[in-house]
């Protein structure tokens, strides 16, 4: 009895001292290095493929997360959006094409009165001949725009408000960064459509040093890019720190 009490025990404990071999490596060796290594091996390509499902389920929900953004935002103050609208449509293009005439600088490629086959639809030398074109390259900046406040959770009530400070003040960092990155989402996508826009005048990809007619739209847009951000990017700052402003005075 003694005997095969002692088989027994040696036949039960034998396969747990080849696991703990397996993964302790100073443990009595039990198996050989071979298999030793063959199954941390194995245990190593387990551990990595459950890292990179890990990841990949960790990818997918974020992009959900930043799609539903757009599909299903947040809303705070349902009508800002339309107001930011106005602001960026109307207000900062307008503030552009104002600066611009004082300072008498040329004027931008697309503040042109629209011309439909022979005729236009305002004669050059009437009032309201630049309103068309000024609404309608304003309503791309204001898509660009609230694209990029969606993007940036704008419309949170985080991002319209400011917080109180431990000094008792209020501060408008959020606020501000929210604007900010708003803005920088805005950009991106105005450079994104100015690069369409070339290659649909010219059918190809044109780089700099090509020809002069080139290189005189290149700067041309670089230019107006430039003139769009800096105007939306003073009206839409103001405009959001107004708000700020006046909510944090709403009890």
């Amino acid at each position: 009895m003694p005997r095969i009490a002692a088989r027994l025990t040696v036949t039960l404990l034998l396969p747990l001292c080849r696991l703990a071999d397996a993964f302790v490596p100073f443990t009595p060796h039990v198996m050989n290095s071979k298999n030793i290594i063959s199954t941390r091996s194995f245990t190593n390509q387990i551990y990595a493929q459950q890292q990179q499902s890990n990841n990949h389920d960790n990818a997918t929900k974020s992009f959900d997360t930043f799609f539903n953004r757009f599909i299903a935002p947040q809303l705070d103050d349902p009508f800002l959006p339309l107001a930011d609208v106005g602001v960026a449509q109307i207000v900062a293009p307008s503030l552009q094409v104002f600066w611009l005439t004082v300072n008498h600088a040329p004027t931008p490629s697309w503040l042109t009165p629209i011309v439909f086959g022979s005729g236009s639809l305002y004669s050059s030398n009437m009032r309201g001949s630049l309103l068309a074109p000024t609404l309608i390259h304003g309503a791309a900046l204001a898509l660009c725009w609230i694209l990029g406040a969606l993007a940036a959770k704008a419309y949170e009530a985080d991002a319209l408000r400011p917080l109180a400070a431990a000094n008792g003040k209020m501060s408008y960092n959020t606020v501000f960064m929210r604007t900010i990155q708003a803005g920088c989402f805005g950009t991106g996508l105005l450079i994104l459509a100015t690069q369409l826009d070339l290659l649909l005048e010219f059918h190809r990809w044109v780089q700099p040093g090509e020809s002069d007619e080139i290189d005189l739209r290149l700067l041309t847009a670089l230019v107006e890019l430039i003139n769009d951000v800096f105007f939306e990017a003073v009206t839409l700052i103001s405009w959001r720190l107004f708000v700020a402003k006046q909510n944090a005075q709403l009890p």
